[in-house]
């Protein structure tokens, strides 16, 4: 066990003092009240690790599912711009290049609308 050479002095209320020299008494004299004290600061500590350690998996887990994600979206707008230029007949790739620069021009402005045409206020 580790040598215990940190001390700290804790407040708490009658009834919790009660209740600890209770359970206390139930453990009979191999147990301190301290004992039991460490015992349950250190069953908390491990429960907020396994909130900590559950919080960081769910946010790997969230930004892999986004990738994957953002990657789809991606291959399905490729596969629609070149689907576009097959049916508009131009195999110039003009079509193409104007639309990717009309969304450089006017992405910003056309997600603003897009933006307010999905909130039910209209604000963004």
């Amino acid at each position: 066990m580790a040598t215990k050479t940190v001390r700290r002095s804790i407040s708490m209320t009658p009834e919790m003092r009660d209740l600890l020299a209770q359970i206390t008494a139930k453990h009979g004299r191999d147990v301190s009240e301290n004992d039991i004290i460490r015992d349950a600061i250190r069953h908390y500590l491990d429960q907020q690790a396994d909130v900590v350690g559950s919080r960081r998996h769910f946010q790997r887990s969230l930004q892999a599912r986004l990738d994957r994600l953002e990657s789809t979206l991606t291959f399905q707008m490729l596969m629609l711009t070149f689907l576009m230029a097959t049916v508009l007949g131009d195999e110039s790739d003009e079509a193409i290049h104007e639309a990717m620069a009309a969304a450089r021009r006017d992405g910003d402005a056309l997600l603003k609308q897009i933006v307010a045409l999905r909130t039910p206020t209209g604000d963004i």
